[in-house]
């Protein structure tokens, strides 16, 4: 099996073992449930799964024999790496984006739903609208507080949510989400619930979207001091000797890196990811770098990301060799009011990239 099915099948394995047994000590319904069935049909009750959320929380505690590294080490943080090599959060967005998917199925395409308990393949040949939606919107399922929210993304047209784009994510009751639908672009006001910002860890983007090709302002872009860290990467090592172009060479293990791979668009595609990042000229590569201190991981990402919204043409408008400095250092702009910088995760500057581009929809699929 592959790295992300060998993670993806010890995920499962542990969900629907020792944690399935876990949450049955303090939840009748699900322990009254057969073993073999208990997951399947937690995914299936969004109610059930909210109720495993908060238990999971309130008793972390009580998975601390779960919740271990490689090396059998307790691990308390979100976004340390487990030993299935996938960190809690993943894992999070990852049950997350299924429950969501199968409710979107079996509102909005209940014959689909049918056809695949009985046969995948009968409904693999054409698109069905709960497809559509969870693809537009499986990028910002991240959190548990998101579950009671499907019903309400379910409503959603799959056009509005790559507009409002990571806003989604700004909206944590079901009343601010339903402004945002009724008004996509007006500024989202999150509601303060600090129980819930301490269980999770948000990603909040309270700037409001601006085309990056929108005219130009009055005031011109102020240049900045360069980004300093540690872990920034280095231009003489992911650059030309010339410093004209990303030298893709540079990237060959961080295109290793599970993480990584779990978010890059079509991460197997090697030899397109490869031709894409060598198309990036010097100049737009050196203002993020510099700009934001970015790593080389989170770099690929955020190319790689804006490549699959934009699509070929564009994107080689915007960070080709050519590329206008003007609209390059726009983004940087945006991205350090949202701060993104060296210790961001990359999840998060996928998302960033992903709201930055969210009006031009998937456009690479068309290129």
């Amino acid at each position: 099996m592959t790295d992300t099915a060998t993670a993806v099948f010890r995920i499962n394995g542990t969900l629907q073992g020792p944690v399935v047994d876990i949450l049955g000590q303090f939840l009748p319904e699900l322990k009254a449930l057969p073993r073999e069935q208990a997951y399947d049909r937690t995914l299936d009750d969004l109610g059930l799964l909210t109720r495993c959320f908060q238990i999971f929380r309130k008793e972390r505690s009580r998975f601390r024999y779960v919740l271990v590294d490689e090396r059998r080490r307790p691990v308390s943080e979100d976004n340390v790496p487990l030993s299935c090599g996938r960190t809690l959060a993943e894992v999070i967005a990852m049950v997350v984006r299924t429950a969501a998917k199968r409710y979107f199925r079996r509102k909005l395409s209940p014959a689909a739903a049918r056809a695949e308990l009985e046969a995948e393949e009968a409904r693999a040949a054409q698109r069905s609208p709960a497809d559509e939606l969870y693809d537009a919107i499986k990028a910002y399922l991240l959190h548990e507080w998101q579950v009671p929210l499907v019903p309400a993304y379910s409503e959603m047209d799959p056009a509005l949510v790559r507009r409002v784009g990571a806003k989604i994510l700004d909206c944590r009751e079901a009343d601010t989400l339903a402004r945002l639908i009724a008004d996509p672009d007006a500024p989202v006001q999150p509601m303060a619930d600090e129980e819930t910002q301490a269980a999770t860890t948000p990603i909040t983007f309270a700037v409001p979207f601006v085309s990056p090709f929108a005219p130009a302002a009055k005031a011109p872009v102020m240049p900045v001091a360069p980004v300093v860290h540690p872990r920034t990467a280095s231009l003489d090592d992911v650059l030309t000797p010339d410093h004209q172009r990303l030298r893709a060479e540079a990237f060959t293990q961080t295109l290793l890196d599970p993480e990584v791979r779990a978010i890059l668009p079509n991460a197997d595609q090697i030899v397109r990811i490869g031709d894409v990042l060598r198309g990036v000229g010097g100049l737009p590569a050196t203002a993020l770098v510099e700009g934001l201190g970015l790593r080389k991981d989170q770099l690929a990402v955020m190319l790689m990301v804006a490549q699959d919204c934009i699509g070929s043409t564009v994107f080689g408008r915007l960070f080709g060799p050519r590329a206008d400095p003007e609209l390059v250092a726009r983004i940087v702009e945006r991205a350090r009011l949202r701060g993104i910088g060296p210790t961001t995760e990359v999840i998060e500057c996928a998302i960033f990239m992903r709201g930055v581009f969210a009006r031009f929809g998937h456009r690479s699929r068309r290129d």
